[in-house]
């Protein structure tokens, strides 16, 4: 069953979800037209990281996402 749970959000700057045994990074960024949700699903070091010292330890992570979407999954809000 693929059961997301939401851990950890901070309206409009990014959404932490845990799904099965991956916890996933979605960031929303209103450009490009017409707004993407960019998807990252952390590694193993950033979610022992994640785990022990909070969003703290994504901050680098979620800055590269926000500046190099194009290079992260993208879901249009279309």
């Amino acid at each position: 069953m693929n059961e997301k749970k939401l851990l950890e959000q901070k309206e409009w700057q990014y959404y932490i979800y845990e799904e099965d045994s991956r916890i996933v990074l979605s960031v929303p960024i209103a450009k490009p037209a017409p707004g993407f949700d960019i998807v990252y699903t952390l590694n193993e070091s950033e979610k022992e990281k994640y785990r022990h010292t909070g969003i703290k330890a994504l901050e680098d992570r979620i800055e590269d996402m926000k500046v190099n979407f194009s290079n992260y999954e993208m879901n249009s809000w279309r």
